[in-house]
C-alpha cells in the first residue's frame, strides 16, 4: 500500500506544475504587453507636445529645440515619423506599429499601433507655442 500513495503524488505534480509555469509565464506576457502600452503611450504624448511647440518657421522655437534650424520651416511630421521608427527597437515583444501625426490649428493627433492589439493608442495634444504665451503675459503685466 506505501508503494501506491508514492506514485500518485508524482503524477500529480506532472501535470500541475506545468499548468503553474504556464499563469507565471502568461502574467509576465501580459505585464511586458502592459508595459510596452504605457510606455508608447507616453512616448506618443511627448511626441505630440513636441510637435504642437513647432512654429513652422516663424518664432523658430521648437525647430531650435528639437532639431537643427533649416532654410525652410521644419516639418514636425517629419519629425514625429522620424522619432516614431526611433522608438521601435526600445519596446521589448510589442513594439509600435503604423504610426501617424496629424496637425491641427489648436491640437496635434499622435496615434500608434501596437503589434499584438487592435486597438491604436491615441494621443490629442493641445498646440501651444510658449513665445506667444509669454508675450501676451507680458502684454497684460504692462498695460
Amino acid at each position: 500500500m506505501n508503494k501506491k500513495s508514492r506514485g500518485y503524488f508524482t503524477i500529480e505534480a506532472s501535470v500541475i506544475l506545468p499548468i503553474i509555469l504556464f499563469l507565471y509565464f502568461l502574467i509576465i506576457v501580459a505585464a511586458l504587453f502592459l508595459y510596452c502600452r504605457c510606455v508608447i503611450s507616453q512616448d506618443n504624448f511627448l511626441l505630440g507636445m513636441r510637435a504642437g511647440r513647432f512654429s513652422f518657421g516663424v518664432e523658430n522655437y521648437g525647430e531650435v529645440i528639437y532639431g537643427c534650424k533649416q532654410e525652410k520651416a521644419w516639418q514636425a511630421e517629419h519629425y514625429v515619423q522620424e522619432r516614431l521608427t526611433y522608438k521601435k527597437a526600445f519596446y521589448p515583444l510589442f513594439p509600435s506599429v503604423n504610426g501617424e501625426c496629424r496637425l491641427g490649428k489648436e491640437s496635434v493627433l499622435v496615434q500608434t499601433g501596437q503589434r499584438g492589439s487592435s486597438k491604436k493608442i491615441v494621443k490629442n495634444v493641445e498646440s501651444l507655442n510658449p513665445i506667444k504665451i509669454i508675450r501676451e503675459e507680458r502684454k497684460n503685466q504692462n498695460a
